[in-house]
């Protein structure tokens, strides 16, 4: 049945009536046929039409009538713009994918795929320990997991621990499929990640700490990535490895994952021995690295005479012959003015305090300063400042110097080291707001999965990045999560009837949305029985 109106002429006028009619078939055609007729439509009685509708919607399950803001029952909203872009992100990435066939042959009673993503999208919204990504998934919708427990998230994550090995190779090559990536050229770095009790034996140990918790267990991350910071892979290794160590460990189980044309390496300071650079030169690999200012290597390279070659108003290069080292390397000297200034200063200030100081007692805290010591010599039973060293010190603002054995121009060398920033933020972003540190974990297993969740998490937002950056918009990861997270999934109950209705759109929200080649989410639709997880598909709203 439905409602028709029908126009007739009277007296000159024409008029417009409303009947309620039904639909039959009579000898294979449609015919109508008049249940009831109301009357005129501009004689009908809007309180008796009321009435009427209400009457009628008592008599279906499908159909609410509101009268006041009394027969709209609000059950909160949750975070969905940014959580559905990470879904989509995902499986256009084929992560989804990928954790079904690597455990199609066990037997689960949960969604590990659900599981995963939200662990995931916790982590960069809210991070924090699996136990607080179960709070933190009441406030945020992640297709699929909003029948998930802590004992499927640990679950989870035993699980990742196991096909984790298979499952990093593929990620590179698949985003390959979304944003251009580029090998010639990958960064390596290593960084320290402390526990909070003992943590596993064999992974926790006391080492050199770079969060300056030496009174920490810790672990050790080696990151290695493209020149575009996208993860080629990670090394989770015992907390007392030496960077020379875990350079070592990368060239035997990450570079093989680079394809067939070797990149050039690009390595921190002290991650290197010169047995490694020999090994890797005699393998056919090149090589850009940063040389410890105050090595005979470095002191050499900056006493020699040359004229710095302006890259920019913050970089100037000159390049200069070794006279020790592998044949065919080269030293590249770099020099910021704005960075010399401001170790100058930074000295001057440091100066000052010691001048005042010198002759007495030196607080205990400034000693801890292991640049304030170095200032400082013993004479005669005091503490005096070491004039000579500070003099010294002052060829050294604003420069460093690089090492390498490729034919890159000395200009390129200096601006892929500088490139480090890039996995330098990376273990910023897996350290501060992906949370890695501190692990709670006791087990190793669990200790790798959670490291591996926090470098999925920061790959996806690499990619989202990327893509901003291909699509003209100037934001970083975070912010264009930030701002989709506004868009929310709100839950509604209108008599008999519950629908999710999606906050409206702005067009900011659309241009992050073409960045990304994904498509907004959809306005809403009707609520999914509770032990779907999911809402439904049909019914949506337009």
């Amino acid at each position: 049945m439905f409602l028709k109106r029908t126009r007739a002429r009277s007296g000159g006028q024409v008029h417009t009536y409303a009947q309620i009619v039904e639909s039959y078939w009579d000898k294979g055609k449609p015919r109508h046929r008049v249940i009831a007729s109301l009357g005129r439509v501009d004689k009908l009685d809007p309180d008796s039409m009321a009435r009427l509708v209400e009457s009628l919607a008592g008599l279906t399950d499908r159909v609410a009538v509101v009268r006041g803001p009394d027969d709209v029952r609000s059950l909160g909203g949750k975070v969905y713009g940014s959580t559905w872009a990470l879904d989509q992100l995902w499986e256009k990435v084929g992560i989804g994918f990928w954790i079904q066939e690597l455990s199609r042959e066990r037997k689960l009673s949960f969604d590990l795929d659900a599981a995963l993503r939200a662990m995931v999208a916790a982590r960069l919204h809210d991070p924090s320990s699996e136990r607080k990504v179960c709070e933190w998934l009441k406030a945020a919708h992640v297709e699929g997991a909003g029948g998930l427990s802590l004992h499927h998230l640990y679950r989870a994550l035993d699980l990742l621990y196991h096909i984790w090995p298979h499952l990093e190779p593929r990620l590179l090559p698949a985003l390959g499929k979304l944003v251009a990536v580029d090998t010639s050229l990958c960064l390596f770095d290593t960084t320290s990640v402390y526990f909070e009790g003992d943590g596993p034996d064999g992974l926790s140990e006391f080492g050199y700490s770079r969060d300056r918790r030496p009174d920490r267990k810790q672990l050790l991350l080696g990151l290695l990535t493209t020149r575009d910071g996208l993860p080629v892979g990670h090394l989770t290794l015992p907390g007392s490895t030496s960077d020379v160590r875990s350079l070592e460990e990368a060239a035997n189980s990450l570079l093989g994952r680079v394809p067939a044309t070797k990149p050039i390496l690009v390595l921190d300071r002290g991650m290197v021995s010169e047995a490694n650079l020999a090994r890797l030169a005699d393998a056919g690999w090149q090589y850009i690295v940063g040389v410890r200012l105050r090595q005979h290597l470095a002191r050499d390279a900056l006493s020699r005479p040359g004229r710095y070659a302006k890259v920019s108003e913050n970089l100037y290069v000159k390049e200069v012959s070794p006279k020790d080292g592998p044949s065919g390397e080269r030293l590249i000297v770099c020099y910021n003015p704005l960075e010399a200034k401001a170790d100058a200063e930074a000295r001057m200030r440091m100066v000052s305090e010691l001048r005042k100081m010198a002759g007495g007692r030196i607080p205990k805290k400034l000693l801890k300063n292991q640049a304030a010591r170095r200032y400082l010599k013993v004479e005669g039973g005091r503490v005096r400042l070491d004039e000579a060293r500070i003099k010294e010190d002052r060829r050294y603002d604003g420069r460093w110097v690089l090492r390498t054995n490729s034919k890159l121009p000395a200009v390129e060398v200096a601006r892929h080291y500088k490139g480090l920033w890039r996995i330098e933020r990376a273990f910023r972003t897996l350290k501060s707001p992906l949370e890695v540190h501190p692990v709670y974990h006791w087990t190793e297993r669990r200790v790798r999965a959670h490291v591996a969740v926090c470098v999925l998490a920061y790959t996806m937002l690499r990619l989202i990045e990327m893509l901003c950056e291909e699509a003209g918009l100037h934001i970083s990861g975070e912010e264009a999560l930030r701002k989709l997270s506004s868009i929310s999934k709100n839950e509604l109950e209108v008599g008999p009837l519950s629908f999710w209705v999606r906050s409206e759109l702005t067009p900011e929200h659309d241009s992050i949305f073409r960045a990304l080649r994904i498509s907004p989410p959809p306005r809403g639709g009707r609520e999914a029985p509770p032990d779907s997880g999911k809402a439904l598909a049909a019914g949506e709203l337009n």
